[in-house]
């Protein structure tokens, strides 16, 4: 009997008989969890600010909650969340964007490769006329410690249908487990 039994339970997964919990849409983000440094600067050299950002899963692992804490090239520090997650309702992929520097929420629709490591976002504000868009932005990830935020706004230039690059931000993972020096 307990024979049959070990043999059931051996089997079971190769027959579809064991129970797979259901893949989450936020697997396909999970790449972004974890302590990361940052270094955002304008393509026209007039900005820099480096920071470090850490992203956890939140809310019954629903969410991911990135914390950024950056200092800009004239020493302002600004504190900024992300909060990524799926909208079953919808069907996609968002974010919210609150920052300390700026008053308006930023409501992002983001749009994964099939991989989930190329992400294309789209960024609307929500302003007293209601929702309008802003800028728009591509992030590429490397597949192991590194990810590029390109962030492109103003007009949009014909010959590539889309804006220019005007912001730049280039996150490096931390080794784990990460101590302070």
């Amino acid at each position: 009997m307990k024979l049959k039994l070990i043999l059931v339970l051996m089997l079971a997964p190769l027959t579809g008989l064991a129970e797979h919990p259901p893949e989450s849409p936020m697997d396909k983000l999970d790449w972004l969890l974890g302590e990361w440094t940052f270094e955002d600067v304008s393509v026209d050299g007039s900005y820099r600010e480096t920071g470090s950002r850490t992203c956890t899963l939140t809310l019954h692992d629903q969410y991911i909650l990135c914390e950024s804490i950056g200092v800009s090239h004239n020493g302002h520090e600004r504190s900024y969340y992300f909060i990524l997650g799926f909208n079953r309702m919808d069907g996609r992929y968002e974010m919210i964007g609150l920052t300390s520097s700026y008053p308006r929420q930023n409501l992002y629709i983001i749009v994964p490769n099939e991989n989930g490591d190329t992400l294309e976002l789209t960024n609307h504000f929500w302003t007293e006329d209601g929702v309008v868009p802003s800028n728009t932005a591509t992030i590429t990830y490397n597949g192991s410690d590194q990810y590029v935020w390109q962030i492109r706004s103003g007009e949009v230039d014909p010959a590539t249908g889309q804006k220019a690059v005007g912001f730049i931000d280039t996150v490096t993972k931390l080794p784990f487990p990460h101590t302070e020096p």
